[in-house]
This record gives C-alpha cells, sequence and structure tokens, in this order.
C-alpha cells in the first residue's frame, strides 16, 4: 500500500481508537459563589457542619410544601458522556422524623424529570445507610435549630448522558415534611464527573465522509500513476 493510503488509514484508526478521558463537568464548594444553581436555596453558614468535612459555606434549601420546591443543578455537555456520578455532601437539618408519628421527611434527586434518588431521613434513630451514604455526623445540634442534626457524604450514579442540556433537582418530599428552620438541607462539595467522549467518541458523519473521500482519492491517484 502506497505511503500516503497507509498514512490516512492509521490516521482513521487512531481516531477510532482515542479513549475517552475522565472529565469533572461541574464542582462547587459554595466558597464563593452559587454558580450552576438555580430555583429554590440560598448560600448560607455551614455553622458546625464545617467540623464535619463541609466549607464554611453550602447551598441550603429551607422550602415548604410536599414537594418541597427544589434546586435545580443545570449542566451543559459538549459532548457525550458516560459512567457519570453525582457526589455531594448533604446536611439533613434539624428535626427530620423519618418513620415516627411526624414523618416521613424524604430527601429527593431527580435527572432530567425522573427521580433517581428518595430516602427518608430520621434524626431520632440511628444514621441513614446504604452503599450512597457515608455518615459524617448524627445527633449533635450544630446548626439552625435545637434539634439534632445529621450529615454525610452521598455518591450516586447518573449513567451515561447524552451531549446537551440536563438538570439535577434536590428536594425535599413528605407528608410530614415542614421546612424553615424547623426541617431544611444543604448540600456542599457538588461534583459531577465522569468519561467525556469528547475525545474517544466515533469521529462526526462529516469526519468520517471526509476520511473516505481522502482515501477513495489516493486510491485514485494510485491508479492514475499505474
Amino acid at each position: 500500500m502506497p505511503r500516503l493510503l497507509s498514512n490516512l488509514t492509521l490516521a482513521l484508526l487512531a481516531a477510532l481508537a482515542v479513549p475517552a478521558q475522565a472529565a469533572v463537568f461541574y464542582s462547587n464548594d459554595f466558597e464563593a459563589s452559587a454558580a450552576g444553581m438555580s430555583g429554590a436555596g440560598f448560600l448560607a453558614g455551614s455553622q458546625g457542619f464545617s467540623a464535619y468535612g463541609f466549607g464554611s459555606q453550602y447551598f441550603r434549601n429551607s422550602s415548604l410544601g410536599n414537594p418541597a420546591a427544589s434546586s435545580v443543578l443545570g449542566l451543559s455537555l459538549g459532548s457525550a458522556a458516560t459512567a457519570v456520578t453525582l457526589n455531594f455532601d448533604l446536611a439533613a437539618i434539624d428535626s427530620w422524623d423519618g418513620f415516627n408519628c411526624c414523618g416521613p421527611d424524604f430527601f429527593n434527586v431527580k435527572l432530567d424529570g425522573t427521580t433517581i434518588y428518595s430516602k427518608n431521613f430520621d434524626i431520632f434513630g440511628s444514621p441513614s445507610t446504604g452503599p450512597e451514604l457515608s455518615n459524617l455526623v448524627y445527633g449533635s445540634n450544630v446548626a439552625v435549630a435545637g434539634w439534632g442534626d445529621q450529615g454525610y457524604k452521598v455518591a450516586l450514579s447518573l449513567g451515561n448522558l447524552s451531549a446537551g442540556a440536563h438538570t439535577i433537582e434536590f428536594f425535599a418530599s413528605g407528608a410530614g415534611w415542614q421546612g424553615g428552620d424547623d426541617e431544611s438541607f444543604a448540600i456542599d462539595n457538588v461534583v459531577v464527573e465522569g468519561d467525556s467522549a469528547g475525545g474517544g467518541q466515533l469521529p462526526e458523519p462529516a469526519s468520517l465522509a471526509l476520511f473516505s473521500l481522502a482515501l477513495l482519492g489516493a486510491g485514485a491517484v494510485r491508479r492514475s500513476r499505474a
């Protein structure tokens, strides 16, 4: 095979074989701003939670209602992504009632309008458990009102995401949800990451067409010289 044709073929194969690259699509510790967030919620001092891995500020939602209004994280991906994860610190502040007389009190996460996580948290029993949770603090009064508080590291899988806009909603719900300074939540150290297909996805159709034309042209040149 002539060198030109060989080089073009190798270039095409290399483009097809480039692996996906690890990428961070969003990261915010809320120390400077709430960039990327919309909907319900506000920056607030984390008070005693700062002794348990939270920064000096977090993003707090104390909305009323069932379901209560969502804090919304907006993402815009330039290319498709795989194995995407959402990691954040969760503060369940004050009297989350769980399964006792005044519950339930659920913390929920939606991805593009579909619920991907819902858990009933309770400050009057023991820390919530699950493969997605790592307990940071439980039972101590560290913020806002006089009830005990609880904090967790949360790790959720978002699966594969297409290029374009996506929303992640954080909100509370339940017949016993009271909101305000009696029951609220906050998130901190939010990171969305995964494998970006920007370098590893198959070339766009137009690129493939150009490669094909180049190969055909090289073949034509070879024949004309024969």
